[in-house]
Formats: C-alpha cells, sequence, structure tokens
C-alpha cells in the first residue's frame, strides 16, 4: 500500500503556501506549540509550566544543582532560569540553599510538595505525549528522538 504524501497544504487547501511548507522551523515551531501549549492546560491545576516541571525533575535527580548548571542543561539565559526558579521557591517547591564550601553558590532542592507535584506531572506528561503521539510506531518515535537529540546536540552554540 503506497502512503500518501503528507503535506500542510491539505490543512488549508485554498491558501497558497508559496513553498512554505518546505520551512523546517515552522513544522517544528507547529509541533513544539501542540505539545507545550496542551500541556500547559493540564498543568494549571498544580500551578506549574512544563519548563518548570522540567527543573522539578532536574532538582529531584541532582540534589543541590545550582542554577548555572541549568542553564546550560536547556541553553537559556541564567536569569530566565532564576525566574522559574524563584516562581517554583515562592510556589514552595524548591529551596535555594548557599553551598557549605562555598556561601556565594547556591543549590536547589526539591520541598515534600515539590516532590507531589512532580510526581502528579511526570504521569500528566507521559500520557499526554502518549496521546499526541499515538499516530508513531514504536521506530517512528525512536527516529523522531534521535533526530530531534543530533539537532540539539550539534547546533552551533547560542548566539
Amino acid at each position: 500500500m503506497a502512503s500518501a504524501e503528507i503535506t500542510r497544504q491539505s490543512v488549508v487547501p485554498e491558501l497558497d503556501l508559496d513553498g512554505l511548507d518546505s520551512v523546517l522551523g515552522l513544522h517544528i515551531g507547529t509541533v513544539n506549540t501542540l505539545f507545550v501549549t496542551r500541556l500547559e492546560k493540564r498543568l494549571v491545576p498544580l500551578n506549574v509550566t512544563p519548563k518548570q516541571v522540567a527543573i522539578l525533575w532536574l532538582v529531584n535527580a541532582n540534589p543541590g544543582v545550582k542554577q548555572t548548571d541549568l542553564s546550560r542543561f536547556f541553553q537559556i539565559e541564567r536569569p530566565t532560569v532564576h525566574q522559574f526558579v524563584r516562581q517554583l521557591m515562592k510556589n514552595g517547591f524548591v529551596i535555594n540553599e548557599p553551598s557549605k564550601l562555598d556561601r556565594r553558590a547556591g543549590g536547589l532542592w526539591l520541598t515534600e510538595s515539590g516532590r507531589e507535584v512532580l510526581a502528579i506531572s511526570r504521569e500528566t506528561i507521559i500520557g499526554h505525549e502518549r496521546e499526541l503521539t499515538a499516530c508513531l510506531t514504536a521506530r517512528e518515535k525512536s527516529e523522531l528522538f534521535r533526530i530531534v537529540m543530533k539537532l540539539y546536540l550539534l547546533a552551533p552554540a547560542k548566539d
């Protein structure tokens, strides 16, 4: 059985896309919006965003992690990470304690509330991703993940 070509033209056939449908960034951005926007709505009752959940996840796995390490991982500026962390602290999900070796450097730890929110968020994310990738085979999911990771790991350094 031949598979039909999948294009965006079928979504709005009356629009002339003028080659726009060949811009990979447009498709990646749209899929990202699908994943993030829908997930944000599901996380509202927990009072966290997807990025904040990712921070909770990393703090849980790396007690005492520094914000600079989170900044490097997410490839975003440290002040942006600080804003996320500040909100997590305000919500009582993490604490920032100074290092015993260097009082200028602080590390992040989850609170009990943070652990509870993370556990529920993980289940929410697993279900959400299962729904959005249901149309993919296990092999296709694996290949998609491999390609996304390759783009992430081999991308030029941020400006």
